[in-house]
C-alpha cells in the first residue's frame, strides 16, 4: 500500500451532529401552595412586606388610638375668679368641681407648665357639658373606620389588594397633618374621621394581601405584623418627646413618611389574580417576586404552567350576602360575628379600666406595647415548632383562659374585696387583654382566611373589623357608663356572657384549619378544595369497582382450590391459571 492510500485511510472525514436543544420541561401546577414553594413562601420579598406593615403600624395605631389614651388625657385648670384671682382645680374634675366651674370662674385656661402631655381636651376644654364630646370623637374615628372596612372588602375582592394603596397611605398622612390645624374639636373630629375611613380601607386590603402572599407554615408570621407593640411604645416616644398634640402629629407623620416609598413596592396578590383569571397579571407578579431583586429563585411562570390552577367559575358580584350564601359559610359568620364581639368587649374593658393604673399617659401607652411585645413571639415559636399546636387549641384555649381571669374579676369586685379600678383587677384584666389581643385576635384572623375563598376573602376581612368596630361602639355606649354606676360589676359580667357563649359555639362548630390548604372559589366553599373531595359520580365508580374485584376473587379463589386438589391427586401443576387453562381444553375436546 502506498503513502497515498495509507492517507486515505487515516484521515476520516468528520461529521457534525447537530446539537439537539434542550427543551423546556413544561410544568402544570394544579395549586397554588406549589407556586409558593416554587417562588419561596417565605423569602426577601415576604420579610420585606412584614417590616413595611410593621413600619405602618406606627402611623396607623398612632391616629387610631390617640384618643383613647393620649387625647382625653385631662390636665390641670386655673379658673379666675371675678376679683381676678386664681384657683387651681385639679384634674379629673367631677361634678363638685364643675359646679364651681360654673358658679365661680369667669374663665378657666389649662395648665400647661410641667405638663406631661397637653391633649385635645385641654385645647378645647371637654370637660364638664362637654365631657362626652370626648366619647362622641372616639365614636365618629370607629364608625368611620366600620365603614371604611365595608368599603374596603368589597374594593379589594372586585378591584384587587392593591387598590388606593400606595393611595390611601398618602392621604392617611396628609389628614393626619391637617388634624394640627383644626380650631375645635367638632374640625378635629371630622378629620379624623377622613383618616380613620381611609384606615379601614387600608387595614382590610393590607390583611388579606399579605396572608395570601405566604403559606399556612408561615401565615402565623405576617398576621403578627399587625400587632402594634413596637407602634405603642414608638407612639409614646413620640409624645414624651413632643409635649403637646400638634407637634405629635407633625412628627408622627415625619416618622411615617418613607411608608410612601416601600407602599409603591407592594405588588398584587398573584393569588387573586389567577382566582379572577387574570393570569398573564399573576404570572407577571409572580416572576417579579422570583426574580433575583426578591427571593431570587430563577423560577419562571408562563399562563400554561397556571392555567390548571383557575377553576372556571361564573364571576358574579360578590357582597356581603355571600358570607351567609350557603349553609357552611352562614355557620361558620355567625361565629365569626360572636367571637369578633367578645373580643370587642375584652379589649373595651381594658380601655376603661387599665388607664387609672399608671398617672402618666405616656408611660401607660408605653407599658400597654411593651405587654404585647413577648407573647407573640412565644405563639408564633409555637406554632411554627408544634404541629399538633392547632388553631382550635388556640382559639378556645385562650378563651378558657379569659373566662378564669373573668370570673375571679367579678367575684373581687362583686364581694367588694377591690374596686374595678384597683391594682388586683387592672392586673388581672391586663393578662386577659394581652392573650385576647395576641392569641384569641391572630386565631380569629387565621381561621377567617381558611374558611372563606379567595374570591371573597376580602369581604370577610372587611366584615370581621367591622363587628370590631361595632363592638367598640357598643362598649362606650353599653360598658362605660356601667363602670361608673351602681352595679359596676356588670362592666365585667358582659364580657365574661360572651366567653362563655363564644367557647360552647367554638367548641362544638369550629374546625380545625392549621395545615389546610386555602380555598380559591365559590364552589369549593360548598365542600372544601377539589382536591381533597371525591365527586359523588367517583365515589360510586369506587364503589362499583370494589364489587366487581370480590367477583374476581371468589373466581380466583375456587381456581386455586382445583389446582391444589388435582395436585394432590398427583397431576402435576405449574401454575393455578395453566391448570385451569389445560382443564378447559380437555373440557373442549370431550365436547368434540
Amino acid at each position: 500500500m502506498s503513502d497515498d492510500e495509507e492517507s486515505r485511510v487515516i484521515q476520516v472525514r468528520p461529521t457534525y451532529a447537530k446539537k439537539r436543544k434542550e427543551k423546556k420541561d413544561v410544568v402544570f401546577y394544579t395549586n397554588f401552595e406549589e407556586v409558593l414553594q416554587k417562588v419561596n413562601a417565605f423569602g426577601p420579598y415576604q420579610i420585606f412586606c412584614f417590616i413595611v406593615i410593621l413600619y405602618a403600624s406606627i402611623e396607623w395605631a398612632g391616629n387610631s388610638t390617640f384618643m383613647h389614651v393620649l387625647g382625653s388625657f385631662e390636665p390641670d385648670w386655673n379658673c379666675t375668679l371675678a376679683n381676678n384671682n386664681t384657683v387651681k382645680i385639679t384634674a379629673p374634675t367631677n361634678d363638685s368641681s364643675c359646679a364651681y366651674i360654673k358658679k365661680n370662674c369667669k374663665s378657666l385656661s389649662p395648665i400647661k407648665q410641667n405638663l406631661e402631655f397637653f391633649s385635645i381636651v385641654g385645647q378645647f376644654q371637654l370637660i364638664c357639658d362637654d365631657e362626652d364630646k370626648v366619647e362622641y370623637i372616639e365614636v365618629i374615628m370607629a364608625g368611620s373606620s366600620l365603614i371604611g372596612s365595608i368599603i374596603g372588602g368589597h374594593m379589594g375582592d372586585h378591584f384587587g389588594r392593591q387598590t388606593i394603596f400606595f393611595t390611601g397611605e398618602l392621604l392617611i398622612i396628609i389628614t393626619s397633618m391637617m388634624c394640627t390645624a383644626a380650631q375645635s374639636w367638632i374640625a378635629f373630629a371630622a378629620i379624623q374621621g377622613v383618616n380613620c375611613f381611609i384606615y379601614g380601607v387600608i387595614e382590610t386590603t393590607s390583611l388579606t394581601m399579605m396572608v395570601e402572599f405566604t403559606s399556612n407554615k408561615y401565615r402565623v408570621i405576617m398576621v403578627n405584623a399587625f400587632q402594634w407593640p413596637i407602634a405603642y411604645m414608638t407612639s409614646a416616644l413620640i409624645a414624651f418627646l413632643t409635649k403637646g398634640w400638634q407637634v405629635y402629629f407633625v412628627f408622627l407623620n415625619l416618622v411615617s413618611s418613607p411608608l410612601a416609598i416601600g407602599f409603591m413596592l407592594f405588588l398584587e396578590s398573584p393569588r387573586w389574580l389567577i382566582a379572577r383569571n387574570e393570569l398573564s397579571q399573576a404570572c407577571d407578579v409572580l416572576n417579579d417576586i422570583a426574580h433575583q431583586r426578591w427571593n431570587n429563585t430563577k423560577a419562571r411562570f408562563t399562563t400554561k404552567d397556571i392555567s390548571a390552577i383557575h377553576k372556571t367559575e361564573k364571576q358574579g358580584f360578590y357582597w356581603f350576602y355571600h358570607l351567609f350564601s350557603t349553609k357552611r359559610l352562614a355557620k361558620q359568620s355567625c361565629l365569626q360575628i360572636i367571637s369578633v364581639l367578645t373580643y370587642a368587649m375584652v379589649s373595651n374593658t381594658y380601655l376603661f379600666t387599665v388607664t387609672g393604673l399608671h398617672d402618666s399617659a405616656i408611660m401607660f401607652t408605653f407599658l400597654d406595647g411593651v405587654f404585647r411585645l413577648f407573647v407573640p413571639i412565644v405563639i408564633v415559636i409555637f406554632d411554627l415548632m408544634v404541629p399538633s399546636f392547632g388553631r382550635k387549641i388556640q382559639f378556645l384555649g385562650s378563651l378558657v383562659i379569659e373566662g378564669i381571669l373573668f370570673g375571679v374579676i367579678i367575684a373581687l369586685v362583686a364581694t367588694g374585696t377591690c374596686t374595678y379600678d384597683s391594682k388586683p383587677v387592672t392586673i388581672l384584666v391586663i393578662i386577659a387583654t394581652m392573650i385576647n389581643d395576641c392569641i384569641f385576635w391572630i386565631n380569629i384572623v387565621q381561621i377567617t382566611t381558611q374558611r372563606y375563598p379567595t374570591v371573597i376573602r376580602c369581604i370577610a376581612f372587611g366584615f370581621l373589623h367591622s363587628f370590631r368596630h361595632i363592638g367598640a361602639i357598643i362598649g362606650f355606649i353599653i360598658l362605660k357608663p356601667l363602670l361608673t354606676s351602681n352595679w359596676s360589676t356588670g362592666a365585667f359580667v358582659i364580657p365574661e356572657a360572651m366567653i362563655i357563649l363564644t367557647i360552647i359555639v367554638g367548641f362544638f362548630f369550629q374546625p380545625e384549619t392549621k395545615g389546610k390548604a386555602l380555598m380559591d372559589q365559590m364552589v369549593e366553599a360548598n365542600y372544601g378544595r377539589m382536591e381533597n373531595e371525591l365527586p359523588r359520580a367517583l365515589m360510586r365508580l369506587a364503589a362499583g369497582h370494589r364489587v366487581d374485584q370480590s367477583e374476581m376473587r371468589q373466581i380466583h379463589r375456587k381456581a386455586m382450590e382445583s389446582a391444589k386438589a388435582a395436585e394432590l391427586m398427583g397431576q402435576k401443576v405449574e401454575s393455578p391459571w395453566v391448570f385451569k387453562e389445560k382443564e378447559g381444553e380437555k373440557e373442549d375436546k370431550k365436547e368434540d
